[in-house]
């Protein structure tokens, strides 16, 4: 495993809190200064921040991915996104435990208006507070330790592209680390608006949750769809040797609902490494959980050798 990847699942794997953000790009900047790199913050509203570097005026591709992690989610996400069906049945899955809480807590509020005892009274309020806890956690709560695929991967995949990227090509490439996607894109959606003639029509790649599974899935939008970069990109995929138990799978975004920062973008592909299904199709598992320590680092330098083959081209 290359040293970076080592690092930031060591010591870097929380960046929930300001302070452990605030660590973390510290060392990211320490580290790609030695490869002569430089980082530009750019802040934004709730103590957000995102990373950029290299020269959007220039760059042919924009390389994204998120840096913040999330709090533990108590119940392990799956998240189905090859068809919608799939995207419905991952989504309820999530839901579930609110859903369950609510309806249990009506029927004990219902059945005091028929019959009040203390009973009703105390369940009612346990699991009306249990709602409010689990809801409170899912969003606020206390941080998840473990984020290997969700999205230290991401963050290890750009680093090994920016350590392995010939001097001569670094100005068709700017690399971005979005803040704030756990809550919402939020730092995707900043970045769209701070700089939105530049990212018009340049078009960007987010890599998210790619170390977890054996089928590299490109999910394109449209306007990508329908560029030449697009033919560039599938040439590229297709010229790297991948081992005999790895796949590529290219869907369009209309039927891959694939919820990641690139959905802010129109000219886009989202990267996710996933399993597969008979019929459920593509998804990905155990993240936003302490069961989230899965890390391929073989998945990290097929897609590092991807991008560079495909940054040749372009």
């Amino acid at each position: 495993m290359r040293c970076s990847s080592q690092t930031l699942l060591n010591q870097y794997q929380v960046r929930k809190s300001l302070m452990e953000k605030q660590r973390f790009i510290k060392w990211l900047k320490e580290h790609l200064n030695s490869y002569d790199y430089q980082i530009r913050e750019e802040a934004f509203e709730k103590n957000g921040t995102n990373l950029v570097i290299g020269e959007l005026e220039t760059a042919e591709v924009i390389l994204t991915a998120h840096y913040d992690t999330q709090p533990n989610g108590v119940i392990p996400v799956f998240m189905g996104f090859s068809n919608w069906l799939s995207f419905f049945i991952s989504q309820v899955w999530v839901l579930l435990p609110t859903i369950l809480l609510l309806h249990f807590t009506s029927y004990h509020i219902g059945s005091l208006i028929a019959d009040f005892s203390i009973n009703h009274v105390l369940m009612a309020l346990i699991l009306g507070i249990s709602c409010i806890l689990y809801l409170y956690q899912l969003t606020k709560g206390f941080a998840n330790k473990h984020t290997a695929n969700d999205n230290t991967s991401g963050v290890a995949t750009l680093l090994a592209i920016l350590e392995d990227l010939p001097k001569e090509e670094r100005e068709k490439v700017c690399v971005v680390f979005f803040d704030q996607e756990e809550i919402g894109l939020v730092g995707a959606a900043n970045f769209k608006r701070k700089h939105e003639a530049e990212v018009k029509d340049t078009p960007l790649i987010n890599f998210d949750c790619v170390a977890n599974g054996n089928t590299f899935c490109f999910v394109h939008k449209k306007k990508f769809r329908e560029s030449f970069k697009f033919t560039q990109l599938k040439v590229a995929v297709e010229e790297v040797s991948l081992p005999e138990t790895k796949f590529t799978h290219f869907g369009p975004a209309l039927t891959h609902i694939y919820t990641s920062d690139q959905l802010i973008f129109k000219n886009s592909v989202g990267v996710v490494a996933a399993k597969k299904l008979p019929l459920f199709g593509y998804y990905i598992n155990d993240i936003h959980t302490g069961l989230d320590t899965k890390f391929d680092e073989q998945n990290i330098e097929i897609l590092k050798e991807m991008m560079l083959e495909f940054i040749r081209k372009i």
